[in-house]
């Protein structure tokens, strides 16, 4: 079964190709250095060392430049680039996709990471808001403990400090789920901000009782299908986030198959045609069966959760919402379009717990040996 998923993946991937050796997002969309990423991300998940060891060079060039360009435009728009999302996530983006590569040793981007390395990293932690949970913040948390370690690990910069600074940090301003912000209660946009840090956690192999909290708060939000997100289909983001936390644990995660095994059936089942994978086939277009479904989902363990929910289904009723818009694109897909974002997170997903599931077997796939999305904690450094 997952063998036929896998090679549909890779059709799609190959559909968003042009022959410039850029990527669209979608079949229908423009080129994107982020949807390079994310085919590049794909590539390697689905272990086709001959097509990045082919396109290395190509893809280097387009990355590097794009890179270039984004930094030129936010600093002509007036944005400082350490709060530019944009920028940040495509740096980011760039550096894992270029050690992907293998072309990270001899051009480590020192002009893009150096100048926004934190003198005061809790400092700046605070400046974002990112102990109040407020959302997006777990975004940069990521961002930041990434250039430290990338500091480390390629700039012969000694940022062991600010890395424990980071990592303390969030230790000492933690709630009671295991996350941050100060909610009574637990809701998906918890766990969705905060699993960025817990990703950074897993990189510093870090196994402390947190992420006993943060596991047992999450299975709760589990839906009838198996899906984690506060509207039906489970979105790309919400379904990764959560397995990810599930699955740190191979012990843990057995205890869990029978949610993780819906999970998986559910994804592999919610493939589209093309191949890829969309963020929700249950939001449009509109249809009694999808507003019936979206009202079902409301129900939920905990008020919070319920509350959330119930925001999310009247919220996505208005025409704004109509189709995803990103940054990534000027174009904006449908809820359910194929995108390259969506089935990678997808595919991330259903690779996590296809390797719980076989008790820690991981070469069937292709993690990424750096931190950041796309770790597994199996990978010997």
């Amino acid at each position: 079964m997952l063998s036929l998923t896998k090679k549909r993946y890779e059709s799609f991937i190959n559909s968003c190709a042009l022959e410039s050796g850029e990527f669209r997002l979608t079949p229908k969309s423009e080129s994107s250095p982020y949807a390079l990423c994310f085919a590049i991300f794909g590539y390697q998940l689905l272990r086709k060392d001959d097509i990045l060891s082919k396109n290395k060079m190509v893809w280097d060039g387009l990355l590097r430049d794009a890179l270039d360009l984004k930094k030129e435009q936010t600093l002509k728009s007036g944005i400082d680039l350490i709060r530019s999302k944009p920028y940040l996530q495509l740096l980011c983006f760039t550096l894992s996709a270029l050690h992907v590569l293998e072309t990270l040793d001899g051009n480590p981007l020192k002009d893009h990471v150096e100048p926004l390395l934190p003198r005061d990293i809790e400092e700046r932690l605070n400046s974002y808001k990112t102990f109040n949970g407020v959302a997006g913040t777990g975004n940069f948390a990521m961002f930041n403990a990434i250039l430290l370690i990338h500091a480390k690990l390629y700039l012969s910069q000694n940022t062991d400090s600010q890395i424990s600074r980071w990592y303390d940090s969030h230790l000492k301003n933690m709630n009671q789920n295991g996350f941050w912000g100060k909610i009574n209660g637990m809701n998906h946009l918890q766990f969705q901000n905060g699993y960025h840090q817990y990703e950074i956690f897993e990189y510093l192999k870090d196994e402390g009782r947190h992420w006993q909290l943060a596991i047992e708060k999450v299975s709760s939000l589990v839906d009838s299908r198996g899906h984690y997100a506060p509207y039906p289909g489970g979105g790309g983001c919400f379904d990764y986030d959560a397995v990810f936390i599930l699955t740190r644990f191979p012990d843990i995660a057995r205890e869990l198959k029978h949610s993780l095994s819906q999970t998986l059936s559910a994804l592999i089942s919610e493939q589209n045609a093309d191949g890829g994978f969309c963020e929700s086939l249950y939001i449009r277009p509109r249809s009694f069966r999808h507003l019936l479904h979206g009202f079902g989902h409301i129900n939920a363990k905990g008020f919070e959760a319920k509350k959330e929910r119930l925001k999310y289904f009247l919220n996505l009723q208005r025409p704004k919402h109509n189709v995803i818009r990103t940054h990534w694109t000027e174009y904006s897909r449908e809820w359910n379009e194929s995108d390259l974002w969506d089935s990678w997170f997808r595919m991330l997903t259903i690779a996590r717990i296809d390797v719980a599931l076989k008790e820690g077997e991981t070469d069937d796939w292709g993690f990424i040996n750096y931190p950041g999305i796309g770790y597994h904690h199996s990978i010997i450094s």
